[in-house]
């Protein structure tokens, strides 16, 4: 491995050598630098010519993914389950508090109410 200082931009140049897979070990002083520990992935950004080699960022997951990924109590859909959540505690409460009670499914309804 090669370190050589560029200058003021606090720009170092790290060599490695790919071997005849394509593979290349990151250097130490980079995977400190990044933070990198197994099983981290990376991203290879191409900008003319050049790579950019940077930690993964985590992806934000989509609502609909994150809604697919919440398990409903026993009885209840998904869709009234993300409803119900909708609402404060007391809220709930008020909704599900006895026999007769209109089910609510927004709150503007509840609002509404006469």
């Amino acid at each position: 491995m090669t370190v050589k200082e560029a200058g003021p931009t606090d720009e170092q140049t790290i060599s490695a050598t790919m071997t005849s897979k394509g593979q290349v070990t990151v250097p130490k002083a980079v995977r400190d630098q990044l933070g990198l520990e197994a099983g981290k992935k990376l991203d290879f950004i191409l900008r003319g010519g050049e790579v950019l080699l940077r930690p993964q960022r985590p992806r934000r997951r989509s609502f609909f993914e994150a809604i697919g990924s919440l398990t409903p109590p026993d009885g209840m859909t998904a869709e009234e389950y993300v409803a119900d959540l909708r609402y404060d505690p007391g809220d709930r409460e008020i909704l599900h508090s006895g026999p007769g009670v209109r089910k609510v499914t927004y709150i503007e309804d509840l609002l509404n109410a006469e």
